[in-house]
């Protein structure tokens, strides 16, 4: 179940599911990357600086990446703090923080509280259709960990009801699932002759496949709460950036 929480005086949304280390998407509360808003830059910048302040960590703590919709996925080493060309990012040490930016995409925080190691990973619909949440799952899997012991948490992203594609993306989305489950995830407008797709349920019929069963998926869209997360379709590209954030403690 989610829920809305207080990060020292920022509004945040966590997960019931996920226990044992610190995890978060912000709100617009709460801004880590500006986006396309560069008068947002300093805002940002303080932002960060305040997350890192109340986790009582630095810079040499926190390890980012470069999202270019791909479906690339990177195991975070201590010598190296910003990736290129990544849309996931798996941390494996005490301390160690990470956050990836939304404004639509779906967020998948992740997180095996046996091993003590988790992973954010940044899923449009490019990434979906690439499987990236598998790709994020397995590499989770290279280091030891067990579905039954990753919990899976998709955060607010774009909803069914706003996210109409054409036929060319409707089919590279759905072919990640099988048509069986087509009909679960999709609907076919017939005046616009749009489809209607869920990126988030598409998400969790991929965690399913990769044996993962403790999910949790908000209901939020973020279009439709345009007040509360940012939404590059609602406000037309013109947009700054909610965030998922992971942060790993001490055991």
């Amino acid at each position: 179940m989610f829920f809305y929480d207080d990060f020292y005086g920022k509004r945040v949304l966590k997960s019931t599911l996920i226990n044992g280390c610190d995890h978060f998407f912000t709100t617009r509360d709460m801004i880590l990357h500006c986006g396309t808003q560069d008068n947002l830059a300093k805002s940002a910048s303080d932002g960060v600086d305040f997350l890192l302040k109340n986790f009582g960590l630095d810079y040499d703590h926190l390890y980012r990446v470069k999202q270019t919709h791909s479906s690339n996925v990177v195991i975070a080493s201590k010598d190296n703090h910003l990736y290129d060309d990544t849309d996931g990012i798996i941390i494996t040490e005490p301390d160690m923080v990470t956050f990836l930016n939304f404004a639509d995409c779906v967020p998948v925080i992740l997180y095996d509280d046996k091993l003590n190691i988790g992973a954010v990973v940044h899923a449009g619909w490019r990434g979906t259709a690439a499987k990236i949440v598998q790709i994020a799952v397995n590499k989770m899997l290279s280091l030891g960990s067990s579905p039954q012991n990753i919990s899976a948490a998709i955060g607010a992203a774009i909803g069914k009801c706003c996210f109409c594609v054409n036929e060319d993306v409707f089919l590279k989305i759905t072919g990640s699932v099988g048509k069986k489950l087509v009909n679960n995830i999709s609907s076919f407008d017939t005046k616009s002759e749009k489809y209607y797709v869920d990126l988030k349920a598409v998400n969790k019929i991929l965690l399913e496949q990769s044996e993962v069963k403790k999910i949790d998926m908000c209901g939020y869209c973020t279009s439709c709460m345009n007040d509360v997360f940012f939404s590059y379709r609602k406000e037309n590209g013109n947009t700054a950036r909610h965030s998922a954030v992971l942060r790993l403690r001490y055991k």
